[in-house]
């Protein structure tokens, strides 16, 4: 079973696929009463954004290898605007969010634009959308 298993990361991998990777995270440092992460290769991002009948939406995230990943605890807009591609509404309405906007996992997305759409609810380019932080 464990070669079906490996055949089926490497076809999916070869097709741009992460279904069998963990999203990865940045390490992190302990020392006395301070936290720091320890990666060059992962840049946090932070967009805050205020909407028209929703209100202020944050979100923290991190370019990585995998792709953009929006992190658990971010608040997004709980309403879709028309703007925004049928991929994303789809995964805006299965995403694990409480009725306060706040999201309850990581979530990937392939690019940063796909990212911000998900968190803003609207059309938007995750390249000029994000606050470096």
């Amino acid at each position: 079973m464990e070669e079906f298993i490996d055949y089926a990361k490497v076809i999916m991998g070869t097709l741009g696929h992460k279904v069998f990777e963990p999203v990865k995270k940045p390490a992190t440092q302990k020392s006395d009463n301070t936290t720091t992460t320890v990666s060059d290769e992962i840049a946090n991002l932070y967009l805050e954004r205020r909407i028209k009948n929703v209100g202020k939406v944050e979100a923290n995230g991190s370019q990585t290898s995998e792709g953009f990943v929006v992190f658990k605890n971010s608040h997004i807009a709980t309403v879709d605007d028309d703007t925004i591609p049928d991929v994303i509404k789809e995964r805006r309405k299965n995403a694990s969010v409480d009725e306060q906007g706040i999201l309850q996992e990581d979530m990937l997305f392939t690019s940063p634009s796909y990212a911000a759409m998900f968190v803003i609810g609207k059309s938007a380019n995750g390249l000029t959308s994000k606050l470096e932080g």
